[in-house]
């Protein structure tokens, strides 16, 4: 990954570290939290897993660079004021 910026995420008494980019596309996803939710339901193998793709992680890179680019500008004042 190129994002240098990363993250701790806990499951079941582990740690984990992965880069800002994953923890946005997992966010999106509702694979994280910062608590169970209400429908939250065990692991089956009936049901199949979810997973992140590799453009998942691309897409969340973009909107990281976005929202810091916006993060970081400039706003002028409106002329006239």
């Amino acid at each position: 990954m190129s994002s240098t910026k990363c993250l701790s995420v806990y499951e079941a008494g582990e740690t984990y570290t992965m880069s800002g980019a994953v923890a946005h596309a997992a966010a999106k996803r509702g694979l994280v939290a910062k608590q169970r939710p209400a429908d939250w339901m065990p692991p089956s193998i009936l049901r199949s897993p979810e997973a992140l793709t590799e453009a998942d992680v691309v897409e969340a890179e973009k909107e990281l660079r976005a929202l810091q680019r916006h993060a970081f500008e400039v706003i002028e004042p409106e002329a006239g004021n």
